[in-house]
């Protein structure tokens, strides 16, 4: 069977692509690295050495539409983290920032999970997973 070295990229339609670059690169500390619109639209994505994130608005996308995990689609977009001091200094950026965001959650079969939003309310997470075995 072929292996894949990982996910290359992910790209999210949103509602402005500017203002997602912006969140991305302010959270994150990515950088944008492509603004064009295309045939399909805007399109914009940011980068860092671990993670490409694109953002596209379609020609037939409703700019008052919010995103909802339970349609067809996408659910929630998780970074993981190396322990739990990672997720720790996580929520104090989260603070920091101003973004709204769960209680660190520690289910011992799932992992530990700092929930948050988007401006367009996509789901994200930062993520530990669970110890296997």
């Amino acid at each position: 069977m072929p292996e894949i070295a990982g996910i290359g990229h992910v790209t999210l339609t949103v509602s402005d692509v500017k203002r997602s670059a912006e969140f991305y690169n302010r959270l994150l500390d990515t950088q944008t690295v492509l603004d064009i619109e295309d045939e399909f639209g805007p399109f914009m994505a940011v980068a860092s050495p671990v993670v490409i994130i694109g953002f596209r608005t379609h020609e037939a996308t409703n700019p008052s539409d919010a995103f909802d995990p339970t349609r067809v689609g996408l659910d929630h977009l998780a970074f993981h983290v190396a322990d739990q001091a990672a997720i720790e200094a996580w929520e104090a950026r989260l603070d920091e920032q101003e973004i709204a965001h769960s209680d660190v959650v520690e289910d011992p079969s799932g992992g530990i999970h700092l929930n948050f939003k988007d401006p367009d309310t996509i789901a994200l997470e930062f993520y530990l997973p669970a110890q296997q075995g």
